[in-house]
């Protein structure tokens, strides 16, 4: 099983190389570095280096910024892997409730939120760069660490 290790700014260079390789316009070394750098957010590394999850709590809602697997290590759960974890830190900050958003093309993040307990709540038309809608949804009842 892959191992998480906590994330830090030093990290930024291959959470960027990363992020760049599951999105057409990644976020750069200084945006992860600086996201690291403020209060409320951590995140979670695969120990393979072949994913991650950016997370930010605000007293008791949170929200993840970004989680992605790169495409080589697609299919092996590493997903549901950071996604549950994201949520059990947050539980553990005092979070209830925790949102994201994902694009309505992206299926398979999307079955997978689902499968987590997530519903969809709106919806930002076009948001993404590539032209696609955005669903927002929310996990209501994050449990307590």
């Amino acid at each position: 099983m892959n191992a998480l290790v906590r994330a830090t700014p030093g990290d930024s260079a291959a959470l960027a190389a990363v992020h760049d390789r599951c999105f057409p316009h990644g976020w750069s070394q200084r945006d992860i570095a600086n996201l690291l750098g403020q209060a409320g957010v951590a995140g979670f590394v695969l120990a393979s280096g072949g994913g991650f999850v950016l997370i930010r709590r605000v007293v008791d809602e949170a929200e993840i910024l970004t989680i992605c697997v790169d495409p080589a290590q697609r299919g092996q759960g590493l997903g549901g892997l950071l996604l549950n974890a994201a949520i059990a830190e947050v539980g553990q900050q005092g979070a209830t409730r925790i949102f994201l958003d994902v694009s309505t093309e992206n299926t398979a993040a999307q079955a997978l939120y689902r499968q987590a307990g997530f519903l969809e709540t709106g919806r930002r038309a076009r948001y993404y760069a590539d032209g696609s809608d955005a669903l927002l949804m929310m996990k209501a009842s994050v449990p307590a660490g």
